[in-house]
Order: structure tokens, then sequence, then C-alpha cells
């Protein structure tokens, strides 16, 4: 049986909170041996006395991990300043921790080397050959390199070199922005320039999801413009030096950029096809820009704005795509959270607003655990191809493929109890959705009543005012005529005036006195004078 279990701490001393990790992580196992760990903690802490601690208490249990710059659980949320473990128990599935020292940033021809070397050491790949055999190939490989100090595209590069047909997943370690260093965990060790990862081989069952380039919850700002690059700097844009393209756009203050407004790098520059990459600083010496990893020398760049509410609603259906296509009719036993700390960064306050919206109403009991990352790692693009993102979120669901003795009353059981579940799931999904739907359609109906009733208040003003112009203008006229009214009356002929006729008169006067006719027509000012006014016969 494949099984993951999570323990959150907020414990700051090591031994401590390395204790309460273990405690609650093995309990909830229930029994079943860890065979590997996964240790993620937040940049700054006493790493070292922390992972010699969870050796301790566990001896035979492989740790990988990293810094962080913030963890997510089911028990705790979004959380930064703790610490988390999640421990993987299988008696069928195999995994196999390592870790790759001492790489280069910029030099991908000495990692590939040394990758090799190290990897042959540890007994992954044969030394006749530098790709894995075929009948070990891992099924899928949890990556976390270090954020800063290598390029994350080029290890993934190497990975799926190494390991064809195995997918990679995962996320770069990550530190408080210093841009000094980041932390990578392997067993009692912490490094630097590393990629401690874990490989699964056998019956495992999994799907994910990841929100790439611009449906992450960003959009474009602005054209996109031919640029210039030499390794992470970006040199020109549209032909000038790039500081001042941005510097139209942004104000610039202290060499640091903020990673809310990644890149979005179109690496042919005829094509669609694009990533995002974060830029942190630039020079005001060389004019130049500064990315965290490598670009292409010749691309088109643009720029983007983040979009808060979009941010969240991916993330929402990142989660919800993943568990809808997990194959079969089984439950997961696990997800892993990797998401881009860009996005807690424009969440800013509200940061855990973006796990807690992801993971509402999903079953309780499901493990959802991960880390704030500098990249992600996931299978993306056309073909699926392994690769690097930035500003992303990927989610990985993890199970085993159902063993074939159950019968078909214990398949069929499990089957309807775990079609229930997603049914309940998307019911209630469906419940909410149609709420608000309802609630919005209220207000609506709300607003629509209170401008009826303002025009309806509006209408008997204007009316009421209309007709007091018209009876001043009825005065006028009788001031006017007067002495043709007296005279006529003295010949026995006095004046009878209609409605309409009385109506021409005011009209007549308004256009003499004001240069323009009365601003009704003539059947609605005979209304307005012989019928109250009544303003349902004037519109």
């Amino acid at each position: 049986m494949f099984k993951i279990s999570t323990a959150h701490s907020l414990t700051a001393k090591p031994t401590t909170a390395a204790v309460a990790l273990a405690d609650q992580a093995l309990r909830d196992l229930g029994g079943q041996i860890p065979r590997a760990a996964l240790l993620f903690s937040t940049f700054g802490r006493n790493h070292t006395e922390l992972l010699c601690e969870l050796k301790r208490i566990l001896p035979d249990c492989p740790i990988v991990g990293g810094s962080s710059n913030g963890e997510v659980s089911r028990t705790q949320g979004y959380r930064v300043s703790s610490s988390l473990l999640i421990l993987f128990a299988s008696d069928s599935i195999s995994i196999r921790a390592g870790v790759l020292r001492n790489l280069a940033f910029e030099d991908e021809a000495y990692n590939m080397e040394s990758a090799t070397q190290q990897l042959q050491q540890q007994g992954f790949i044969t030394a006749s050959s530098n790709l894995a055999e075929s009948k070990a190939r891992p099924v899928l490989g949890l990556l976390f390199p270090d954020g800063i100090g290598l390029d994350g595209e080029s290890v993934v590069r190497l990975f799926v070199s190494q390991f064809p047909g195995t997918r990679f997943f995962g996320g770069a370690t990550a530190e408080n922005f210093t841009m000094a260093s980041t932390e990578q965990f392997f067993n009692e060790e912490v490094l630097h320039n590393a990629v401690p990862f874990l490989l699964l081989s056998g019956p495992l069952r999994y799907q994910w999801a990841v929100t790439q380039g611009l449906s992450s919850g960003w959009h474009a700002v602005g054209e996109r413009l031919n640029a210039e690059c030499d390794g992470k700097w970006i040199k020109t844009i549209a032909s000038r030096p790039a500081i001042d393209y941005l510097a139209s756009r942004y104000r610039l203050q202290g060499g640091q950029l903020s990673v809310c407004h990644p890149f979005v790098i179109y690496p042919e520059r005829e094509k669609n096809d694009h990533y995002f990459r974060d830029v942190v600083r630039y020079s005001e010496d060389t004019g130049a820009l500064e990315s965290i990893q490598l670009l292409p020398s010749e691309c088109q760049i643009q720029l983007t704005e983040p979009d808060p509410a979009a941010i969240l609603a991916v993330s929402r259906q990142n989660i919800l795509s993943a568990l809808a296509h997990f194959p079969g009719a089984y439950t997961p036993a696990g997800v892993l959270w990797f998401s881009c700390i860009s996005r807690a960064l424009v969440l800013d306050s509200d940061a855990a607003s973006e796990f807690s919206t992801a993971t509402d109403m999903i079953e309780s009991t499901l493990p959802i655990a991960g880390f704030y990352t500098y990249g992600e790692i996931a299978p993306g693009g056309p073909q699926n191809i392994s690769t690097y993102h930035s500003s992303t979120l990927v989610t990985l669901l993890l199970g085993e493929e159902p063993k074939t003795d159950l019968g078909i009353f214990g398949q069929t059981k499990q089957f309807l109890i775990d079609n229930l579940k997603k049914d309940n799931l998307a019911l209630t999904q469906a419940l909410a959705e149609s709420q608000a739907k309802v609630n919005n359609l209220q207000n609506e109906l709300g607003l629509l009543q209170a401008l009826e009733r303002i025009g309806g208040h509006s209408k008997t003003e204007l009316n009421a005012l209309l007709r007091t112009l018209a009876l001043k203008l009825v005065c006028d006229v009788l001031n006017t005529r007067f002495a043709d009214f007296k005279r006529l009356a003295l010949k026995g002929d006095p004046p009878v005036l209609n409605r309409t006729g009385l109506a021409r008169l005011v009209n007549d006067m308004h256009q003499k006195q004001l240069g323009k006719p009365f601003p009704l027509t003539l059947k609605q000012l005979t209304h307005i004078l012989t019928d109250f006014g009544d303003a349902n016969k004037l519109y």
C-alpha cells in the first residue's frame, strides 16, 4: 500500500520541531515504514541541527528537500517560519534518493560530465552507458535544485537526458530575497549548488496540472520587443539599453526589481510559444537587466501585470483539473504542491488565500502539502516535456496502481465509493457556483429595481417642472394677448381655445422667449396642460 503522511511544525527550536514532525508523520502512516522523506523549511533556520535530529529518529529513511519561502499543508495552511515533513511509505513502489553536488551555473557540459560520474557512483546508471537501464527506468522523479546557484532549465535537461522517459517534477529551493544562496538538504547535509532528488519506480499512478505562462494569472502589457541577451543578462530591448526601456515603464530605485512582474520570454520571435522568467536586478553601469535563470541569446520579451483574482481562480482550476483527470476510480494517496513565491507576493497580505481557495471543499483527509519555490518543474508545452517554469503552480497527485486480487466485488465497491466522493465534490462545487450566480442575479435585480424607482421619481419631478413652465407660459400668453381677447369679447365674439390651440400658443411663446420650441411635442404639451401632468402619457 502506498501512503503519504505530512507534518507541519511552527516550532523554532530544531530538536523540538524534529521530534514533533517525526511523531506526527509516523503516527499518520499507521505503522508503515517510511521509505523516503521530503523536508521543506523556511530559509534562515538552523537546518543542520534539524536534519541531524530527524536522521536520528529516522535512521533508515533518506531525506531530501531544501529551504523555502513558505510552506503549506492541510493542518496549518500557508505558513512562513515553519518546517514541513512529508513521508512516503509503500511495499510495492521503489523510492531511491540521490544528490548531485557542486554543479555550475552556466557550464552545462561540465555539469553533464560531473552528473554522469556522480550517478554512476551512486548506482543510478551503469558505467557502460550514461542512460538509466530500461529495466529500472524510474516512472517519476522529484528534483529540488538550488534556486539561485543553478540554472533550472539546464538541470531539468540534464536529468531528462540521463533518464529518458521519466517525467520530472519539483521546485527550486528558495530564500528571503537576499539573492545570496539557497540551501538543499540531503540526509544530514545542508548543501549549495546541488540537486537532491527522489526517483520513484513501480506501479505508480499519478496526474499533474501546471499553470503555464500567461495562463498563470498574469496578462501581457505592451508589445513584444526584440531583445539581446548574454547568459542571464538582458542587454538590449528594441535596440536600446534594457534599463532605458524599463525606466520608461517603471520607476527604478535601488537596483532591485519586483518578481511580481515576470517577463514573458518568446524564444522564437516568429512564434507564440513562451514562458516566464523573473528579472530581479538591474545594473546602472551596464544598463542590463539580470534574470535568475539563463535566457536565449536572441528572443522577444513582453512585460506583465498580475491579476490577483485570476491567480486565485487558476489555482483552484489547477487542482480540480488534476483531481478530475486522476486515472481510474481510486483516490490519490496525496498531493504535492509547488507554487512560485511571486504568486504569494502578488497576494501580499492575503498570501494564504491561494492554498485555502484551491483546497476549499476538497476531501479533508487527502494530504496536500508543499512549498513556495524559486521555480517550478513539471512537464509542459504541447508535448508535455519536463521543463522549468516561473510564476506557476504545479500540483502533483500520487497514488498506486490497484492490485488485481481485489476481486470483482471489491473493485466495484471501491469504484462506487471513490466515484461517489468525486460526484459529491463536483456537486458541492457546482452548488457553490450556482449559489454565487443566484446571489449575483439577486444583486442585479435589486439594482434594477432601485434604478426603476429612481427613474420613476425623476420622471415625476421632470413632469412637474415642465408643467410649471407651461403654466407660466400660459400666463404670459394671456398677458400679451389680453387686449386682443378683450376686443373680441366686446364684439360679442369671445375667443374659444381648444387644448391643441392652447398648446400651440404656449409653444409659440416659448419659441419667442427662448428661441426654440417647447421641449415636448404638441401632444405631450396638451397632456401636461390638461391631464394634471400624468408622467405615463409623456414617456
